[in-house]
């Protein structure tokens, strides 16, 4: 294996194993008919995903930036965007310390698709708001703090929660005791 200037094996090599009628081959210097009709449907399919607004060529990176500093203000971190947008954790940090200026589109149209519902992680600390709600309907149907942490499987006897944020993982459990006694599940 020959390894060039940037560390990657050159197109020739790459091709060396591919059967004809493939994109690869033809890019590693085959001119065969069915290379070339390889080459000419990935053109062809190429224009067309850019006619239609599907291209992966480089963009801009602001918009992406200022999407994930969004998230990152309601408890939704980059790796989690990563995660649920299945892209590379290392080219999104790139782009958060400013080293990269473009990334392709499809990356992008998938970090931008990112919701903060689709990426909270259990550790993520989210609004306490919400959850309170819940708690004070718990209480107004009977049950102390003890008892609601009881029935969340609490070591502590008691519901301990700081003013103002909570993680995502307690909230859902909250959400999910409410849950149960409304249904009766």
């Amino acid at each position: 294996m020959n390894l060039g200037i940037n560390g990657l094996r050159s197109a020739a090599e790459l091709a060396e194993n591919k059967p004809h009628g493939t994109r690869v081959k033809y890019v590693g210097g085959c001119r065969c008919v069915p290379c070339r009709a390889a080459n000419s449907r990935y053109s062809c399919e190429a224009e067309a995903r850019r006619n239609r607004g599907q291209g992966n060529g480089l963009i801009d990176v602001s918009e992406v930036l200022a999407h994930l500093r969004s998230l990152s203000l309601v408890g939704v971190g980059y790796k989690a965007v990563c995660e649920t947008a299945g892209v590379g954790k290392s080219s999104v940090m790139l782009v958060m310390t400013g080293k990269r200026k473009q990334m392709r589109a499809a990356n992008a149209r998938a970090i931008l698709a990112v919701t903060p519902d689709m990426a909270i992680r259990d550790h993520a600390r989210i609004s306490v708001k919400p959850t309170l709600k819940l708690i004070r309907w718990l209480m107004n149907e009977g049950m102390t703090k003890t008892e609601i942490a009881r029935r969340l499987g609490y070591k502590t006897p008691a519901l301990q929660i700081q003013k103002g944020l909570i993680t995502a993982r307690n909230a859902n459990r909250i959400e999910r005791l409410v849950n149960q006694l409304r249904l009766g599940e």
